[in-house]
Formats: C-alpha cells, structure tokens, sequence
C-alpha cells in the first residue's frame, strides 16, 4: 500500500498515512454511496469496535469522509457516512478510473434509507462469498434505462447472478406494473425479489404477469438468513448426499439444475428454499402421466412452511424434501465451514 503525505490535524496528532482499511472504507463509500455506523463497524473494524468512532472522526475531520444525521419518525437515530472530493483524488491516486464528483455518488435524502437498506444485503451477505452489484454499475453494465426500479444484483459464490428487487409493502400499484414490465427484460435471468411485507409478497405470488429463468420471491428479513445459508449448489450437494449422487443438469423441463441418482433411483430436484416461483409452475406441469413416460421423479425442496401450498396429493411421483427454518443457525455454521474451506 502506498503510502500518503503526513496530515495536520489541529490538536496536533498527525495521520501519517491512511491505512489499507481506510483506502478500502473509502472503496466502500464510493461503490455503495452510504453507510451507517453498524455497516462499517461489521465491514472493517469487527476487531476494534470502539476504534470506529475514533477513527471516523479523525476521517471526517480531515475531510475524507462527511457524514449526514439520519432520521426516522421524526428523530435521529445515527448517521450515514459518505465519500467526499478530497476522499475520491485518494482513490484516483490509487488507480480508480472515475469521472463522477461526490455530490453525483451521494443519494438523495428520499433515497438514502432505501440505499442504507440495500447495503444491509451487503454487509450481511459479504462474510458467505456473496457480491452485491449496486443499481448504478448493474444499469450501466446492461444498458439499462437510468430510472429503472432494478436495485442490482447479488453474485453467489459460485458465480450465479440474481436481479435484485426490493419492494415496499405499500407499493403503488403503477410502480407494481413497471417492475413487472422491467422483469420480462430479465426473462432469461434469474431474478430475486425481497419483499418488506406480507401485502406485496402475496401480490407477486398471486400475479401471473411474471416470469424469469428464476422467479424467486422472499420476505426480506427471512431473505437474509437463507441467502447466508444457499451461498452455492455446494450446501445443496452436501444436503442432497443421502439421496445419492447429486451432479448439475438442467432438465429439459425447466424446474431445476441439479439431478440425484442413488439406489432407488433417478431424481429432478426442484429447489424451491429461495421461493423459485418459476420452478412451481414447470414442476406443475410435470404432472403423472409426463412422470410414467419420463421415469424419473422428483425432490421438491421447500421450506417446513409450505407457503405456495404444493398439492403433492396430486403428484405422488414427487418427493416432500422439508428443511426447517428453526435449524438455520446451526445450517450457517455448517455454511461458513464451507465457506471457508474447513469442512472435511
């Protein structure tokens, strides 16, 4: 890391050089415009949780960074940090390639929870190998017309990407329809809508004007800990071993990737633990009399709420393969041992 000029600092203590952690806290600022303290605190200083305050001070006061009260229902309840002009000539000494000032990197104050929000995705998701895509790179990645509602994407571990959507609960119902239209860009995609309430994940799930390769639907919350745990097929062929052998294959009808084959024979898997919307409506089609001429049955992997309601009475050549939502904790221990490479 190269290092920097000294710099005064008015009671006299000096920053001899900014840190590799803050060149990469400013790479942060840049990339996801806002941050509050908690997403900081978790994404550079979970060693030295009190240093961060300090820390940011001393950034803040030298003109690096700049912060902003954030409120809600009328009162203060922390504050979100951004990049500055002086903070940005750092990172284009150290090779960025940027055309943008600082004041076009910072959101507006309507739209500065919803960043703060999507950012959560991030700071949650990055220690299980996932990336976040913010909306600004993804649109001008793709062509996308800048006023689309697209809020990224999320890259797995092992490289498969989803179209981000978060959505309100009170969505308008104008704005329903355009992410709508939006989606059936994304036809040959797979795309992951979290939803902030009960209202609007029903509304997806009752729609019939929606498709995609992956149509996967989540409340957001719960969205967290099951985007930790299914950060790659890995988790899925660890889970599947008792079936027999698992291998990816993309069936020809259309509800899953992944195949088992074990003593008692040939199964499809449809996993269904991300809400693939797309995968229920193949599977569907793939009633009995398809299953006699095809042969090969099915893993239906769902959660123990079976909340889309799958008649399995009328498809007995589809296995129930329930995963309890009680025993993720223990899975995303399981989960970061893969992870990080220490499973045996």
């Amino acid at each position: 890391m190269r290092g920097f000029p000294v710099i005064p600092i008015e009671d006299g203590r000096v920053i001899k050089n900014l840190t590799e952690r803050d060149i990469q806290l400013l790479q942060d600022l840049y990339q996801y415009q806002v941050l509050n303290i908690k997403q900081i605190r978790k994404l550079h200083f979970s060693n030295s949780e009190k240093y961060v305050y300090k820390r940011l001070f001393q950034l803040k006061r030298e003109g690096f960074v700049k912060s902003r009260p954030l409120v809600s229902g009328g009162q203060k309840v922390g504050a979100g940090y951004f990049i500055t002009e002086k903070g940005l000539r750092i990172l284009e000494e150290q090779g960025l390639s940027n055309k943008r000032r600082a004041r076009d990197i910072t959101p507006s104050s309507k739209r500065i929870p919803s960043v703060i929000e999507r950012n959560e995705l991030y700071t949650q998701l990055l220690p299980f190998g996932w990336t976040l895509i913010n909306s600004r790179d993804y649109k001008k990645a793709n062509a996308i017309n800048r006023g689309a509602l697209v809020s990224g994407a999320l890259v797995r571990q092992d490289g498969k990407e989803y179209v981000l959507y978060i959505l309100e609960n009170n969505i308008r119902e104008q704005t329903f329809h355009k992410v709508c239209r939006e989606i059936k860009m994304f036809r040959d995609r797979n795309v992951l809508i979290l939803c902030k309430g009960q209202v609007v994940y029903e509304k997806l799930w009752e729609s019939e004007d929606l498709y995609a390769k992956e149509l996967n639907i989540l409340p957001f919350h719960l969205g967290m800990p099951i985007m930790q745990w299914l950060n790659s097929n890995d988790v899925l062929y660890q889970m599947l071993q008792r079936f027999g052998v698992v291998t990816q294959e993309y069936n020809r009808f259309h509800f899953g990737d992944l195949m088992v084959r074990g003593d008692s024979g040939a199964y499809f898997v449809a996993n269904c633990l991300m809400g693939d919307k797309m995968a229920l409506h193949f599977l569907k089609r793939y009633s009995y009399d398809v299953y006699q001429r095809n042969g090969v049955k099915v893993l239906l992997l769902h959660w123990d709420v079976n909340q889309f309601h799958f008649p399995f009475d009328q498809y007995p050549h589809v296995q129930s393969v329930p995963f309890y939502l009680d025993d993720l904790s223990a899975n995303l221990t399981f989960v970061k041992k893969i992870t990080n490479g220490d499973l045996d």
